[in-house]
C-alpha cells in the first residue's frame, strides 16, 4: 500500500491526519513497513465508519434508540449486509416492480381485447350462421353436379377402356406379322450370302505344293552353295599354308599371319550363309512367288469384295434385329402398363358411389367455438365428415399407427371426437407437469434457502465473536482445526450456491422452453387427418 491510497481511505472516512507526518513515517523503512501492515489490517469497512454511518449512529445515541435496538433485538440472529448487497436488493426490487407493472399492463390490454371480442362475437354470429346456410346449399348443388360429372366420366372411361383393349390386341397381331415378314426376308438374304460364299475361289492345292517344293529346292541350293564356298576357302587356306617356310628366322611373323588369316576365315564362315540365302532368294524364289501372286491377284480381289459385302449385310441384319428387339420390348412394357391401368380402372369403375346423409357440422356450434378458434389452432381431426367421392384404392390407412401411439401412451380414444379428447388429455398432463415442476422447484428453493441462511448466520456469529474478542490485528484461531473447518464450510456453501444457480436455470428452461419431442410427435401423428 502506498501513502496516496492510505490518504484516500482516511479522507473517505473523515479522519484528519497530517500528510507531512505520514510521509515522514512512510520514508522510514521500519516504520513504513509496520504502518503498511497496520493499514492493510485495520483500514477496512469492518473497523472504520463513514461520515454518514457515524452521524447516523450519533443521532441514534442522542435519541436513546441505540440502546433500545440493542435490547430489543438478538444481534446474533441479525444478518449483516453490505452496502453493495443492499443496493443490489433495491435494484432487484425495482426491476421486479417494473416487470409486474408491464405484466399488469399486458393483462389489462388482453382483458380489453377479450371484452371487445365478446362484444363483437354476438354481432357476427347471425351473419356467420346465414353464411354457413348458404354455403351448405352451395355445397349440396356442387355435390350433385360433381356426381353427374363423375357418371359421365365413368361412361367415357368405359369407352376408352374398350378402345384400349382393342388397340392392344390389334397391335400385338400386327407386330407378330411384321416380325415374321422381317425374319423371312433375313433368311433369304442369309441364303444368298451363303451361295456367294460357296462361289468364292479357294486356294489351289497344286500351287501350294509347287511353292513348298520351290522353297525346299531353294533351301538345298543355299546349303550346297555354302558348302562349296567353304570348300574353296579351305583349299585357298591350305595352299597359303604351303607357301610359308617350315622354319627360319621369320617363323614368328609367319605364325601371326596364319592366325590373322584364320580369324578372317572364321568371320567369312559366319557371313557365307546370309549372303548365299539372299542371293538364292533374289535370283530364284522371289521371281517365282511374284509370278504366282500376279496369277492369283484377280481372284483374291474379287473374294475380298465379296467378303466386304457379306460383312456389311451381316451388320445391317444385326442393327435391324437390335432395333426390332428394342421396339418389341417397348411394346411389351406398354402392354403391361396398359393391363395394370385397365385393372385399376375397372376396379374404380366397379366401386359404387356412396351417398351422403349427414351434414359436416351444425350451425349452432359455431358461435361457441369462435373464441377458441381465435386463440388456438387445433390439430386436424381424423373423424372427417364423409365426402361425396369415390373410394380410392391407393389410400393408406393411418388407424394402426394412431392405435399404437394411444396404446403406448395409455390412452383410450372414444369413437366420436377423438381430437377433443386428445386436446383435453394433453392440457391436463401439461398442467400436471407444470404443478410438479413448481412444487419441486419451490421445495428445493425453500430447502436451499434455509441451509444458506443458517450457514450465513453461523458465519456471521463466528466472525462477530472473533472480531469482538480480538484486538485490531490479523486474526488467527487458537485451534487450527476449527479454522480449517470454517474454510471447508465456506467451500461447501459456494458449491451449494453453484448448484442452486444451475437448478434455477434448468427450472427456467423447463418453464419457458418448448417440449420439442412432444411437438414432433403431435406434428407427425396429428397432421394425418
Amino acid at each position: 500500500m502506498v501513502p496516496q491510497d492510505l490518504e484516500k481511505i482516511l479522507r473517505k472516512y473523515d479522519v484528519s491526519i497530517d500528510s507531512s507526518a505520514l510521509q515522514s513515517v512512510w520514508e522510514d523503512e521500519e516504520q513504513g513497513r509496520l504502518l503498511s501492515e497496520w493499514a492493510k489490517t485495520h483500514s477496512t469497512s469492518d473497523t472504520l465508519l463513514t461520515k454518514e454511518e457515524l452521524n447516523l449512529y450519533l443521532s441514534l445515541e442522542r435519541n436513546g434508540r441505540a440502546q433500545d435496538l440493542v435490547e430489543s433485538t438478538e444481534l446474533s440472529t441479525v444478518q449483516a449486509f453490505s452496502d453493495e448487497e443492499i443496493k443490489k436488493a433495491i435494484e432487484e426490487l425495482r426491476q421486479s416492480t417494473e416487470v409486474i407493472n408491464k405484466q399488469t399492463e399486458a393483462l389489462r390490454q388482453q382483458q380489453d381485447a377479450l371484452s371487445r371480442l365478446l362484444s363483437t362475437s354476438g354481432k357476427f354470429g347471425d351473419a356467420r350462421s346465414g353464411l354457413e346456410v348458404r354455403r351448405l346449399h352451395k355445397w349440396e348443388s356442387d355435390r350433385k353436379a360433381l356426381n353427374t360429372t363423375v357418371e359421365l366420366l365413368s361412361q367415357s372411361l368405359d369407352y376408352r377402356l374398350a378402345e384400349l383393349q382393342q388397340q392392344t390386341k390389334s397391335s400385338s397381331d400386327g407386330v407378330t406379322k411384321l416380325i415374321d415378314d422381317m425374319l423371312h426376308s433375313d433368311d433369304k438374304l442369309l441364303s444368298s450370302l451363303q451361295k456367294l460364299g460357296w462361289e468364292l475361289d479357294t486356294e489351289d492345292p497344286e500351287e501350294t505344293e509347287s511353292v513348298t517344293k520351290l522353297r525346299d529346292i531353294c533351301a538345298r541350293l543355299i546349303k550346297y552353295t555354302v558348302e562349296c564356298i567353304r570348300t574353296k576357302l579351305d583349299r585357298v587356306y591350305l595352299e597359303t599354308l604351303q607357301t610359308f617356310p617350315a622354319s627360319g628366322a621369320d617363323d614368328h611373323a609367319a605364325k601371326e599371319d596364319i592366325e590373322a588369316q584364320q580369324e578372317e576365315l572364321e568371320e567369312l564362315y559366319s557371313e557365307i550363309l546370309p549372303v548365299a540365302q539372299m542371293s538364292v532368294e533374289q535370283q530364284w524364289l522371289e521371281p517365282s512367288l511374284k509370278t504366282l501372286s500376279f496369277k492369283n491377284g484377280s481372284s483374291l480381289s474379287r473374294s475380298a469384295e465379296a467378303l466386304g459385302y457379306t460383312l456389311d449385310c451381316l451388320d445391317y441384319l444385326l442393327d435391324r434385329t437390335d432395333l426390332a428387339l428394342n421396339r418389341v420390348l417397348t411394346l411389351k412394357s406398354h402392354e403391361t402398363a396398359a393391363a395394370a391401368l385397365l385393372a385399376t380402372a375397372k376396379h374404380e369403375v366397379s366401386t359404387p358411389v356412396t351417398s351422403s346423409t349427414s351434414h359436416p357440422h351444425t350451425t349452432s356450434s359455431r358461435p361457441k367455438s369462435l373464441i377458441t378458434d381465435t386463440m388456438m389452432t387445433p390439430a386436424p381431426s381424423r373423424t372427417a365428415p364423409p365426402s361425396n367421392r369415390r373410394r380410392s384404392s391407393f389410400s393408406t390407412p393411418y388407424d394402426a399407427p394412431l392405435d399404437h401411439l394411444s396404446d403406448s401412451l395409455a390412452l383410450s380414444l372414444p369413437s366420436s371426437s377423438p381430437t377433443v379428447h386428445l386436446r383435453h388429455t394433453l392440457h391436463d398432463r401439461l398442467q400436471t407437469l407444470a404443478n410438479i415442476t413448481r412444487t419441486t422447484q419451490s421445495t428445493l428453493e425453500h430447502t436451499a434457502a434455509a441451509h444458506i441462511a443458517d450457514a450465513r448466520i453461523a458465519i456471521q456469529l463466528v466472525r462477530d465473536s472473533v472480531l469482538a474478542e480480538s484486538p485490531f490485528a490479523e486474526v488467527h484461531l487458537v485451534d487450527p482445526g476449527i479454522e480449517s473447518s470454517i474454510g471447508v464450510l465456506g467451500q461447501e456453501v459456494g458449491k451449494l450456491s453453484v448448484r442452486l444457480d444451475g437448478v434455477e436455470r434448468e427450472a427456467r428452461v423447463v418453464g419457458q422452453g418448448r417440449n420439442v419431442r412432444r411437438e414432433e410427435m403431435v406434428a407427425r401423428w396429428g397432421g394425418r387427418g
